[in-house]
């Protein structure tokens, strides 16, 4: 069987590719939407939903033994495959929303790898055909070329463990493997992280990056600077590494979390006609059109920021710009971010060296409540222009900076000034307070 059309076909069902179809058969689209795996894509499957659930049990347990060091709770222990249960049966249920909904909204979804040429689009043998073909595709970890790297695992493994490791390096410095470093540690885990840099966190402001290694030092988190993997192998009792400085170590798992790769790659003949940007993430115009007519590119894939409320958006505004009456992209500078760690790490736009508001401080939990010694462990920097007072930035590591940071986005995106800051009374006690008011 052959040619059977669509007014639009989408290749990925994750985030971005959800968006789209669902928005697009919503304004009165035919579309199919390809997925040779599970519904709800990395994030859900293999990112940020399965990570944050590690990261919340993290949280209570951190929390669990500072309250049992001081006597006011006793000491607990994580269930470890009780959470996974869980964890697994939410993720379920999460993909079973998605194919209901795709399902109501008439959208036809085909299983299988798609191959796409042009504005044709193969799987397993049956061709379909649409004037727009949305490539949505996602990345996949990316693989290290040394001695002995199918020993290692990736994010996907360590999101899938039965267990915690009693022993765990990891490879990679960015917002992945210090999000692991942080989560397993605070599940128990002994934990060294090497990264090839100076700094932690490329890309992330240099003071979010330094004391984000400081709160990961200060929980027993051993950091390998300035130096790389250079071979892994098997051992009595897990795995040896050696790294590019001679250092040796034993680890009962090692995970490579040094960036990832765009599955462009896996879409057959019009990967070798969709032009490229460095990152080999698919280029785009401010249409998220590619170099290939009919044919766009939305999420990690393409060359915008990698981040799910992002393909979304972009999912969202490509069916309206197809379909509808227009619209806009996002601008990605006023996209807020947060890595977390404990606590997390935001940002949104630009901070001068010599912030115009910036703190370190306890919070009062960790005066009351914990047994708390070493620095502070929070702080917040505000930019703010010296000529019209608007607020150009913000960074934040405290506990809630994931929400409070969306507060400050809105507010330089609205362009507020700073007065308004001044003017506004925050509830006491609470870290908002720090910041708000004279």
């Amino acid at each position: 069987m052959t040619d059977i059309t669509f007014d639009a076909i989408v290749i990925g069902g994750g985030s971005g590719g959800l968006a789209f179809a669902q928005k697009a058969a919503d304004l009165g689209a035919r579309v199919a939407l390809v997925e040779e795996d599970r519904l709800g894509g990395t994030c859900v499957n293999r990112g940020c939903v399965p990570k944050k659930i590690l990261w919340s049990a993290g949280q209570h347990m951190r929390a669990a033994r500072a309250a049992a060091a001081v006597a006011v709770a006793a000491p607990s222990a994580l269930d470890f495959p009780a959470l996974v249960a869980r964890r697994d049966a939410h993720i379920q249920g999460l993909r079973d929303n998605f194919e209901d909904s795709l399902d109501t909204a008439g959208i036809r979804l085909i299983r299988g790898t798609a191959e796409v040429d042009g504005t044709a689009v193969t799987v397993a043998g049956t061709t379909y055909k649409a004037p727009h073909v949305v490539l949505a595709v996602g990345t996949r970890p990316a693989e290290m070329d040394i001695p002995g790297a199918e020993a290692l695992s990736d994010s996907q493994d360590a999101l899938a463990w039965s267990h915690v490791p009693a022993c765990l390096t990891i490879v990679g410095g960015g917002y992945i493997g210090c999000e692991f470093a942080a989560i397993f540690r605070a599940l128990g885990a002994e934990v060294t992280l090497v990264h090839d840099g100076a700094r932690l966190l490329d890309g992330f402001p240099d003071a979010l990056a330094d004391h984000v290694a400081m709160t990961l030092r200060e929980a027993g988190v051993t950091l390998q600077l300035e130096d790389t993997l250079a071979a892994v192998e098997q051992a009595e009792t897990g795995l040896r590494y050696m790294l590019d400085s001679g250092t040796a170590g034993l680890a009962e798992k090692v995970v490579a979390a040094a960036g990832r790769t765009p599955n462009v790659d896996r879409l057959g003949p019009i990967a070798e006609h969709l032009a490229r940007a460095d990152s080999g993430a698919i280029e785009v115009d401010a249409r998220l059109a590619t170099s290939v007519e009919g044919v766009y590119a939305i999420g990690d894939a393409a060359d915008r920021l990698p981040l799910t409320p992002v393909a979304t958006a972009d999912g969202t505004t490509l069916a309206e710009m197809l379909f509808g009456e227009g619209g806009t992209l996002i601008d990605l500078d006023s996209v807020a971010t947060t890595t977390f760690v404990y606590p997390p790490a935001s940002y949104i736009g630009t901070v001068p060296e010599d912030a115009s508001r910036a703190a370190q401080f306890r919070p009062l939990s960790d005066h009351i409540l914990t047994d708390a010694q070493g620095p502070e462990p929070e702080l917040y920097r505000i930019g703010i222009d010296p000529e019209t007072q608007a607020i150009t930035g913000a960074q934040i590591v405290a506990e809630k900076s994931e929400d409070m940071i969306a507060l400050l986005a809105a507010l330089r995106t609205a362009g507020a000034a700073a007065p308004s800051l001044d003017r506004t009374v925050a509830v006491h006690p609470s870290f908002a307070e720090e910041f708000f008011g004279s």
